[in-house]
């Protein structure tokens, strides 16, 4: 049958019927709260703000896709959804497969699709070059019970400051540079220049408030090692990126520096501290759990396009 794409704005009646269903598909299946979605969907179509297309079969609008302004891997799609048919699977498939001809490539496919099964997902979107990767929400309520962490000749922890930019975002470039994370946030094709825009981005607000008390550089023989950075946000202290400059990775300075920020933010009487992960990051989903976090959200059913993503999302050291 002939399909096409158009935008969005081209039958808006239809952009709001069909991403209203992809909203509510995605809450059906993984808890996803709607309301907020819907919202921001609802203001961003009747402005005209959303990027997307609408996906057409035989003359009638059954499909919708939405993504976020591409990174230099490609878009990442936030919102997929077909009408339910004989041969859904197939129409997914075949829905991503045009929107990458006309819209350029993908790097990320949010799900789950609705009304498909983890089984049919992987049906329809493995031969396309997609694998899957997970994310979860983790949350410590109450305090830290266990006893602080002993110190080390030579390292120390102090408090964040604006001069430490520089250092902080040479850092952050070499902690994740072969890390599966740094592609999720990719925006430039320079990695230093994407590794401060980072940086800058924590410290300027763009997530929340930037929190001095919840961030922590540590320093061996007085050059910087490592670094938590936190911002407050309504739902409590987000602790944003915790890096460890690579040959330090093991060796206890991420235990040492997010103990103490926890620390801190206890006797900031903070209710609630989280952080999100990506699943298979072994050694950092140990450290979270030894220190009180829990999974509160998730783990999502996401996928990436392998070809596209040159680190898979698993670190077992």
């Amino acid at each position: 049958m002939e399909s096409r794409l158009t935008p969005l704005a081209d039958a808006p009646a239809a952009a709001l019927r069909l991403g209203r269903r992809a909203v509510e598909g995605r809450r059906a299946i993984d808890g996803l709260e709607s309301s907020s979605w819907l919202t921001a969907m609802e203001e961003r179509l009747a402005t005209g703000a959303i990027p997307g297309r609408l996906y057409w079969v035989a003359g009638a609008p059954v499909g919708f896709a939405s993504w976020s302004a591409g990174g230099p891997l490609g878009l990442s799609i936030d919102l997929l959804y077909v009408e339910p048919s004989e041969r859904l699977g197939d129409e997914y498939a075949r829905l991503l497969g045009e929107v990458e001809a006309s819209c350029g490539p993908i790097a990320f496919v949010h799900g789950p699709l609705p009304g498909l099964s983890t089984t049919d997902e992987e049906r329809s979107l493995e031969p396309l070059g997609y694998r899957r990767y997970s994310r979860s929400e983790m949350v410590r309520r109450g305090s830290l019970s266990a006893r602080p962490e002993p110190s080390v000749p030579g390292e120390s922890l102090r408090p964040v400051v604006p001069a430490d930019v520089p250092a902080l975002a040479e850092l952050h470039r070499r902690a994740y540079h072969d890390r599966f994370d740094r592609f999720l946030f990719l925006e430039l094709d320079d990695e230093a220049a994407d590794a401060r825009r980072e940086v800058d981005e924590i410290l300027g607000g763009r997530w929340g408030e930037f929190s001095a008390t919840g961030s922590l550089v540590a320093e061996q023989d007085g050059t910087p090692v490592g670094a938590v950075l936190s911002v407050v946000t309504p739902a409590g202290v987000l602790v944003a990126d915790v890096m460890v400059e690579p040959a330090r990775q093991g060796s206890g300075v991420g235990r040492r520096m997010l103990t103490a920020s926890l620390r801190a933010l206890d006797r900031a009487a903070t209710s609630s501290v989280y952080l999100n992960v990506t699943e298979g990051n072994e050694r950092a989903l140990r450290l979270y759990r030894s220190l009180g976090f829990s999974r509160s959200l998730g783990p999502s059913r996401d996928w990436y396009h392998a070809g596209r993503i040159p680190v898979a999302p698993v670190s077992t050291g």
